[in-house]
């Protein structure tokens, strides 16, 4: 069993690369925050910490600690977004896989060990821009493109343990792996027989990596209330040229993030979440400059989830999320702010006849992005798969 998740992981991280967000935010600083959320926290805007229940989710380590048997769990996460500067406005359409995650109970310890890979920062963009120039004495069309395509993930291995009934803990220790290739082509359009201008390209790639550890706590003080956190360290995260690539290696300075979740019964069939998320990112000499920074960030949000409805004698649950989120990196010379509405169902796979314990989220989301002449709004959807067996 173990063998096939492995494979599984492994095959589908080969695609992600190819299958990343875009954004024109993904332009500044280190790009676009990526969040290793599933299907379910999307839906109730959770920040990642402090659901009721079990999960693989690296923001979350603690939250392995009941998974009952070695379990794969897969996210994919299509995106539609139109963003606008001003006069001009573009479209875009991507599909990622913001984690992708196996874990395995080591029953005499009472723990679970755990192998996510999941999001962390994206830097796919594409942005056009039409002009003119003089070509003895003509003037001629001028198409400049700069094109922005990769990203940065997080490989974690954890460690989940359960303390008594009511108490479990969890940590992880990853590292940050990826590259980004830019390339600039300026094309001119010449309309003249037998003259033909050569495209003018240049491309440089970097290639990231950095270590991070995370520690969490999970504490059920009654049986209608759950409270969670966690602590996230990063090491620098190094820059290398890659060969051929002109220019002298660089470390960003990545700050702490700290995550609080909590969970509580209203009613035997309705269960409210809330969460909370903060990180303070600070200028170094050699890394990313004041200017680029929003300096503290907050997000904030919470959901609602009904359980009750039956499908085929399956449960499902009905979900309903708000989320506010400041982004890390200003865009021109303006704080970014990203604000959502969610919604979305869970539908119960479980056969205990088969020993097979599963699940199937689904979330959608109506968001805007906002920072001085950019606006972009989008909706996203996020699908979860979960299968637990011998």
């Amino acid at each position: 069993m173990m063998r096939s998740l492995a494979f599984a992981l492994l095959a589908l991280v080969s695609f992600a690369p190819s299958l990343m967000g875009q954004s024109l935010l993904g332009s500044r600083g280190l790009g676009l925050p990526l969040e290793p959320l599933d299907a379910r926290a999307r839906a109730l805007g959770s920040v990642g910490v402090g659901l009721m229940g079990w999960a693989l989710v690296p923001t979350d380590p603690a939250s392995a600690a009941n998974i009952p048997f070695p379990s794969l769990e897969l996210t994919v996460q299509p995106q539609w977004a139109e963003s606008t500067i001003g006069e001009a406005s573009d479209q875009t359409h991507a599909t990622r896989f913001p984690v992708i995650g196996i874990a395995y109970p080591v029953y005499a310890l009472k723990g679970t060990v755990s192998l996510t890979v999941g999001g962390f920062m994206d830097q796919r963009w594409h942005l056009q821009r039409e002009s003119t120039a003089d070509l003895g004495g003509t003037t001629v069309p001028v198409l400049d493109e700069f094109k922005s395509d990769g990203g940065v993930s997080t490989f974690r291995l954890g460690w989940a343990q359960r303390i008594g009934e009511d108490l479990a803990l969890g940590g992880g220790i990853g590292t940050r792996a990826g590259s980004v290739a830019r390339t600039f082509t300026r094309t001119l359009t010449v309309d003249a027989p037998g003259v033909e201008v050569i495209p003018y390209r240049v491309r440089s790639e970097w290639q990231y990596s950095g270590l991070t550890a995370s520690f969490g706590a999970r504490w059920d003080p009654a049986d209608f209330l759950r409270l969670a956190g966690t602590a996230t360290w990063s090491g620098a995260l190094k820059a290398d040229p890659a060969p051929g690539t002109q220019g002298e290696d660089a470390d960003f300075q990545l700050p702490m993030e700290f995550r609080f979740g909590a969970s509580g019964l209203l009613t035997p069939g309705l269960t409210m979440t809330l969460g909370l998320a903060y990180a303070d990112w600070q200028a170094t000499a050699d890394g990313l400059q004041e200017d680029d920074l929003a300096g503290a960030v907050w997000s904030y949000g919470g959901g609602l989830e009904w359980t009750g409805a039956q499908l085929r004698s399956r449960r499902t649950f009905v979900r309903l999320g708000a989320r506010r989120t400041n982004l890390p990196f200003r865009f021109g010379g303006e704080n970014p702010m990203e604000t959502l509405v969610a919604g979305g169902i869970g539908l119960d796979l479980t056969r205990p006849q088969d020993v097979i314990v599963g699940g199937l989220d689904l979330a959608v989301e109506r968001g805007r992005r906002e920072a001085g002449s950019l606006e972009e709004s989008f909706w996203r959807g996020t699908l979860t798969l979960r299968i637990a067996s011998w």
